[in-house]
């Protein structure tokens, strides 16, 4: 199943090891901006739309797939896409690519909470971002990547 949205990064000198090979905590900031980038597609800044809600949006769990290694000065390109919402719960799926080749390097998927920012307290999520992001659910019903090369 194609993700909603994509975004394209290559691998800069501070995203390696000494082997040139990016490190895997890297990839969660990859994930990270793809999210952030995937709101701005959408039509709207995060930090400012969270700010005017007065929410957070805390990861909850991460899952996470290394396929193949990416190296220093590869083009790739990060999916995107929500694979499950609920009032409390917003699951997004993530897939790293090749440019040009379609390799896959990596698929994963968080979950966030919504929360109060003044008290931390659980909540569900505000209409606006449920709304917005709508548009962005796949139908992934299976693991990450599961059915890909």
């Amino acid at each position: 199943m194609p993700l909603f949205h994509h975004v394209d990064a290559r691998v800069m000198w501070a995203d390696t090891d000494a082997a040139g090979i990016v490190w895997f905590g890297v990839f969660f900031r990859y994930f990270e901006n793809a999210e952030e980038e995937l709101f701005r597609r959408l039509g709207h800044d995060r930090t400012v739309l969270l700010r005017e809600l007065e929410v957070f949006m805390p990861r909850t769990s991460l899952q996470s797939r290394f396929r193949s290694p990416a190296k220093l000065g590869d083009e790739m390109s990060i999916g995107v896409g929500v694979s499950s919402m609920t009032d409390r719960r917003i699951e997004y799926a993530f897939d790293v690519r090749e440019r040009g080749t379609d390799r896959l390097i990596c698929d994963a998927s968080y979950r966030v909470a919504c929360v109060d920012a003044r008290t931390f307290a659980a909540r569900s999520f505000p209409t606006e971002i449920s709304s917005l992001l709508a548009p962005a659910l796949t139908l992934r019903s299976e693991a990450p990547g599961a059915g890909r090369p």
